[in-house]
C-alpha cells in the first residue's frame, strides 16, 4: 500500500512541476509517508502549535539517513553510466548527462543555451558536476565558470574540448603545496612556478610606470564591490579622457557588455544612466576568464592590452565560504598570476589587489594582518582545517605572497586593499550584497522579529569591552580604493580597509534602531533559548525565504560573539591617509540609522522582507536624511 501510496504522489510531484514549471530542486526526490498526524501529545508540536524542530530531527533522523544513503547508491550508478558511456557519445551528450544527474532529475530536457544556476544548480552542485567532468574526461573546469552567468552548457562542453586539443601544464593545489599537504606554506609559493622564466628574465628590465594613469583594466567589475569601483572609474577617467577596460565572461564582447550592465539597470533608474552615460565614451569590455591562461584572449588582444594598460585593479574573485581551497585555487589564485604576468609584460603597470582581513582569520593571527609587517613572515603557513571560508582566505593570503614577490624581485608597484564587511550603498536603491552574512543576519531579524538581549558575551561588556561591528558603506570602499590605490608608482603598501571607531555601535544597536522603525523585534534574554527558537522560526521560513536567511550560516552564532572595541586589527594607514588626501570619504563613516533604514527599504524592494505596514516616522526621518546625503 506504501509503495503504490509513493508511487501517486511522485505522479502528482511530476504534475505540479510542469505545471508550475518548477526547477528540478523545487520537487523532492524521495520522501517519507507519516500516518500519524503532528500534536502536542506525541510532541512533534509545542503548545503554539510550532514544530519542534530538535523532536522532529530525532524521531526522522535514521530515516532520513537510510533515504539518502539509497539516493547516493543511485547516484554513484548513473555516474558509473557516465563514465562508461564517455566514448560513444560527444562531450555535449555527456556533459547533458553529468548535469542532470547532478540536478536529479533524468527527465530534464537540456539545452546547450541553459546555465547551470537555471537548470537548478548552485555552489555545491556545481563543486559535484567539476569533479564529476574531471573524473570522465580527465580535464578540471574551473568551479565559478560553472555556476557564473556568463557561463552556459555550451561553454562548458568548449571548455572540455579546447582543454582536450591544448597541452597546458598549469599549477595545481598539489604541484605547489604537494600531495595530502597538512598545511601550506608561503615558502611555496613562488612566482617561477607560475610564470615562464623568459618572462620573469624580461621583467627586471622593464621601465617603471610615471604620470597618472589614462589605461586601466579592471576584473570583477560584475561583483558588488567590482560594480562600484567601474562606475568610479569611470568618473574620474572622463576627467582626464582615459579608458576603462573590463575582463567579463560572456561568448563575445557585446554579451559581456550587456551583462555588466545588467548589475547596473536593477532596481535605480539613476544608477543605470550614470552608468550608461560613463560607458558610451570611457569603456571597453573584453569577453574573457580571468582564470584561463592569457584570460583566453587572443594573442593579438593579450599583447594589446600588455602595451596600452597603465595600472590593473584586481577585485574578482569566487567568493565562496563553502569551497576549499583547491575548488577555488583556479579562479583566485591562477588569476591572479595571470594578472600579474600581464602586470610584468611590455612595461610595469601599477596593481591594486583587492584582499580581505579574512587571510588571517584566527584570532591567534590577527597580530598578522597590521599594514607594515610581511604577510611572508608574520604569517608563514595556514593549517588546514574546517574552518568557515578557510578556502576563500586562504587564496587571498596566496596571491598577497605572490605580489610580495613580485614587488620585491621585479619592482611591481603593488597596493592591497584588506577589506571587511562591505554594506550597502548609502544612496542608490537596491544596492546591498545579498548573499552577505550582514544582510542575511537583517533578512532574518525581521522576519521572525526575533533577537537575543545581545549577541555578544554580556560577562565580557561589564568588564567594560565596548561591542562595535565592523563594517563600511560599498560607496566609501570603492572610493578609498581608488583614490588611494592609484598613483603609485613603486613600492608595496597596505591598507586595512575596516571601520576602525570605537563608538559602541555593534549588532545590538542595529537590532535597536529596526525596533524603533517599527519592525517590533522581541528580544529573549537567554542566548541559547533566542538561538533555539530563531532556528525553528527560520526552518518554518517558506524555502524563498530561507535562502536568502542566515540558516547556512547559523553555526557562526552557536554561542555570543566577544565584544571588540573598535576595529580587530590595526588601520592606523588607512585613517592617516583618508585624513591627509582629503578624498570622497572626508572621512571613515560610522554606521548610521540612516544606512539601516536604507537597508530596510532595499530589502523591501529586492521582495527579501514584505512592504512595512505603517512607515514610522523614525524610519522617515532617517529616509529624508539619506535623500540629502
Amino acid at each position: 500500500m506504501e509503495h503504490e501510496l509513493k508511487r501517486l504522489i511522485s505522479e502528482s510531484f511530476r504534475d505540479i512541476k510542469k505545471k508550475e514549471q518548477l526547477k528540478p530542486y523545487e520537487v523532492p526526490r524521495d520522501f517519507i509517508i507519516e500516518w500519524e498526524f503532528f500534536s502536542q501529545n506525541n510532541g512533534l508540536l509545542s503548545d503554539h502549535g510550532k514544530p519542534m524542530w530538535p523532536k522532529l530531527r530525532q524521531r526522522y533522523t535514521t530515516e532520513l539517513d537510510r533515504l539518502y544513503e539509497a539516493l547516493a547508491s543511485r547516484e554513484i550508478e548513473k555516474m558509473q553510466g557516465i563514465y562508461h558511456n564517455r566514448n560513444g557519445q560527444t562531450v555535449m551528450e555527456t556533459v547533458k548527462m553529468a548535469v542532470r544527474t547532478i540536478i536529479g532529475s533524468s527527465d530534464i530536457d537540456v539545452k546547450p543555451s541553459d546555465q547551470f544556476r537555471d537548470l537548478g544548480g548552485d555552489s555545491l552542485s556545481a563543486v559535484q558536476l567539476s569533479t564529476v567532468l574531471e573524473d570522465v574526461f580527465d580535464t578540471r573546469i574551473p568551479v565559478d565558470m560553472i555556476i557564473s552567468r556568463g557561463s552556459d552548457v555550451q561553454s562548458l562542453a568548449d571548455y572540455i574540448e579546447h582543454k582536450q586539443g591544448a597541452v597546458i601544464d598549469r599549477p595545481t593545489v598539489a604541484s605547489i603545496h604537494g600531495v595530502g599537504a597538512t598545511a601550506f606554506h608561503a615558502s611555496q609559493l613562488k612566482l617561477d612556478k607560475f610564470v615562464s622564466p623568459n618572462l620573469l628574465a624580461q621583467a627586471s628590465t622593464l621601465p617603471r610606470p610615471g604620470g597618472a594613469s589614462r589605461t586601466v583594466l579592471l576584473t570583477g567589475a560584475s561583483g558588488f564591490l567590482g560594480r562600484f569601483l567601474c562606475l568610479a572609474l569611470l568618473a574620474d577617467l572622463e576627467e582626464c579622457g582615459g579608458k576603462l577596460v573590463c575582463i567579463v565572461r560572456g561568448k563575445d564582447n557585446a554579451s559581456a557588455y550587456e551583462r555588466l550592465a545588467g548589475v547596473f539597470g536593477q532596481h535605480d533608474p539613476k544608477l543605470d544612466h550614470e552608468f550608461r552615460n560613463l560607458s558610451a565614451r570611457r569603456l571597453e569590455v573584453i569577453a574573457g576568464d580571468i582564470a584561463l591562461p592569457q584570460f583566453g584572449l587572443d594573442h593579438d588582444t593579450w599583447e594589446r592590452l600588455s602595451g596600452e594598460v597603465d595600472a590593473i585593479v584586481h577585485a574578482g574573485a569566487l567568493v565562496n565560504h563553502v569551497f576549499s581551497y583547491s575548488q577555488i585555487f583556479e579562479a583566485n589564485v591562477l588569476g591572479t598570476t595571470e594578472l600579474i604576468k600581464l602586470a610584468l609584460t611590455a612595461r610595469l603597470k601599477e596593481f591594486v589587489f583587492i584582499s580581505s582581513i579574512a587571510v588571517a582569520s584566527p584570532t591567534e593571527s590577527r597580530n598578522a594582518l597590521d599594514e607594515d609587517s610581511d604577510i611572508r613572515v608574520s604569517l608563514p603557513s595556514i593549517a588546514i582545517d574546517g574552518n568557515y571560508a578557510t578556502g576563500y582566505a586562504t587564496s587571498k593570503w596566496a596571491g598577497e605572497i605572490l605580489l610580495r614577490e613580485a614587488n620585491e624581485k621585479y619592482s611591481l608597484p603593488v597596493t592591497v586593499f584588506r577589506s571587511s564587511m562591505i554594506l550597502a550603498h548609502r544612496r542608490y536603491i537596491g544596492q546591498l550584497n545579498v548573499p552577505d552574512a550582514f544582510t542575511r543576519l537583517l533578512v532574518s531579524i525581521i522576519l521572525t522579529r526575533l533577537a537575543p538581549v545581545s549577541f555578544y558575551n554580556t560577562n565580557a561588556i561589564m568588564s567594560c569591552l565596548t561591542a562595535h561591528y565592523d563594517g563600511l558603506p560599498v560607496d566609501s570602499t570603492a572610493d578609498a580604493i581608488i583614490t588611494l590605490g592609484l598613483g603609485h608608482h613603486e613600492g608595496y603598501r597596505t591598507y586595512n580597509l575596516v571601520n576602525p571607531h570605537d563608538d559602541g555601535i555593534s549588532l545590538d544597536t542595529v537590532v535597536d534602531w529596526l525596533d524603533e522603525f517599527g519592525y517590533r523585534i522581541r528580544r529573549v534574554r537567554d542566548y541559547v533559548a533566542w538561538r533555539d527558537e530563531f532556528e525553528g522560526a527560520l526552518q518554518s521560513l517558506p524555502e524563498k525565504d530561507q535562502k536568502s536567511s542566515t540558516l547556512p550560516l547559523l553555526h557562526a552564532y552557536e554561542r555570543p560573539l566577544t565584544p571588540i572595541s573598535g576595529s580587530l586589527i590595526s588601520a592606523t594607514r588607512f585613517e592617516q591617509a583618508v585624513q591627509s588626501a582629503g578624498i570622497r570619504l572626508e572621512c571613515i563613516p560610522h554606521i548610521s540609522p540612516s544606512l539601516i533604514a536604507k537597508y530596510a527599504r532595499d530589502l523591501e524592494t529586492l521582495g527579501l522582507i514584505p512592504p512595512h505596514e505603517k512607515r514610522d516616522s523614525r524610519l522617515a526621518s532617517c529616509e529624508a536624511e539619506r535623500m540629502h546625503m
